[in-house]
């Protein structure tokens, strides 16, 4: 299975596990291992935020936002950003929330960092 692959896998896993037990935090260790795949393969880069921007029909929210939180691509946010302007351009009110949602797990003070515990305070895979 290819680092990609392997990070698709992780996303569907997260969510089969969310949709289980409703409890959003569930998602932290299929994110954590699809952080440390990224990290090992950063000649992949390309390849993972095409993913990303497209993997809304299978992972739960909470992945992309916890995985966007940790990575901050430029790329991803800008593909979100286009999302989100479609989305309200053209009165979709189901994806606005979730765009929108995508776009605040950008920023230093994002709202759901609390939610989750001490994770982002804790050294992640590759932090000195």
């Amino acid at each position: 299975m290819s680092p990609v692959e392997r990070v698709i896998e992780l996303a569907k896993a997260a969510n089969a596990k969310i949709e289980a037990t409703f409890n959003a935090p569930d998602v932290l260790p299929f994110t954590s291992d699809a952080l440390e795949v990224i990290q090992d393969n950063p000649d992949l880069q390309a390849d993972f935020e095409e993913v990303f921007l497209h993997m809304g029909g299978y992972a739960p929210t909470e992945f992309v936002e916890v995985c966007m939180h940790a990575l901050r691509w430029p790329n991803v946010k800008q593909g979100f950003e286009r999302s989100y302007r479609q989305a309200v351009d053209s009165n979709d009110w189901r994806a606005e929330p979730v765009y929108r949602h995508y776009l605040e797990a950008f920023e230093d003070d994002w709202e759901s960092e609390e939610f989750y515990g001490d994770y982002f305070s804790r050294p992640q895979a590759g932090d000195a």
